[in-house]
């Protein structure tokens, strides 16, 4: 006996959802996953097809939280500079104390031009200042050195800057 036959819904056409305070946006038909739709301001850019249900499960999201819907035709609207300098100055980062010609600088003041040429000062992040050396007898002067290494850095790169070091075998 023949197994019976599954029912098959046909695709109705996905309306873009209409989002307040967006214009009006005029769709070009594309089969597939993603549609082109002009906008008010004459961009023109990709809109990703939804189905019913992710528009209703959307748009509940939206009125429970009071937010727009991730699906937004409107929502891919920022340039690539405007979200990197968003994220650049919500960073607490001082790129000036650290740039390596100032740490070379301050670790040549620090331990002299002996131990400067033996080791070098990798970087300071926070408040760690990770020296780097490769003789053995150099990181045992260090070791035995590290409080005045830490008072020699703070006076040049600021009080408070370095408050540990770490010696690297390498």
């Amino acid at each position: 006996m023949a197994a019976p036959r599954r029912r098959t819904r046909k695709a109705t056409p996905i309306e873009p959802v209409p989002v307040p305070d967006v214009p009006a946006t005029v769709r070009r038909e594309s089969p597939g996953l993603y549609h082109e739709e002009s906008f008010a301001d004459g961009s023109v850019r990709p809109v990703r097809n939804t189905t019913r249900a992710e528009r209703e499960s959307g748009q509940a999201l939206a009125d429970f939280f009071g937010v727009e819907p991730q699906l937004n035709p409107a929502a891919n609207v920022r340039s690539m500079e405007s979200v990197l300098a968003t994220l650049i100055s919500k960073m607490d980062i001082s790129i000036a104390e650290h740039a390596p010609e100032v740490l070379a600088d301050a670790w040549a003041k620090a331990v002299g031009p002996f131990l400067a040429t033996k080791a070098e000062l990798i970087s300071v992040a926070r408040k760690q200042a990770r020296i780097r050396t490769s003789h053995p007898a150099v990181r045992f002067e260090l070791t035995r050195q590290k409080a005045a290494i830490i008072r020699a850095l703070n006076a040049t790169l600021g009080e408070g800057a370095v408050t540990s070091v770490v010696i690297v075998h390498g």
